[in-house]
């Protein structure tokens, strides 16, 4: 048991042509290597949200056999009502990003105020299960084929 902690021990140095030890990163410092590259990197992000201030938070991250997978999610910093996007960095275990990809972006939470207000107006007759032309109009009218 001791000797195969050995050896995955000795498995992880690898050595440069020059005979330097390479230098590996571990699963914490990807995730700041991720956030760290997030936060310089705001021109990644879609138009809407590269000159905003953005929080970013790790929500997931795992160790592969040869790379870290690093998932952040971002949103602007503040008062954002929705969900938060989230991105996925691949970085390898010498502590470079090979790949980062949005998976999905940040969807502010609509209000229904609004929608309710336009459609105010029609309401009343399509709650009665009626027209929501009103009789005596010049729709109504014309529907009945009595237009002037």
């Amino acid at each position: 048991m001791a000797e195969d902690q050995g050896n995955k021990e000795e498995d992880k140095f690898e050595f440069t042509a020059e005979g330097e030890a390479l230098a590996w990163i571990g699963l914490e410092q990807a995730r700041v290597v991720a956030l760290r590259h997030a936060r310089d990197n705001p021109d990644f992000y879609p138009h809407e949200y590269r000159n905003l201030p953005l929080a970013q938070e790790v929500i997931a991250s795992e160790e592969g056999e040869d790379y870290y997978y690093v998932r952040l999610s971002f949103r602007p910093s503040g008062r954002f009502r929705g969900e938060s996007g989230v991105e996925l960095f691949t970085i390898d275990k010498s502590g470079s990003i090979e790949l980062r990809q949005i998976l999905s972006e940040p969807r502010p939470r609509t209000r229904m105020v609004p929608v309710l207000a336009v459609a105010g107006g029609n309401w009343s007759g399509l709650r009665r299960g009626g027209d929501p032309v009103r009789p005596g109009s010049f729709l109504w009218r014309r529907r009945r084929g009595r237009a002037p």
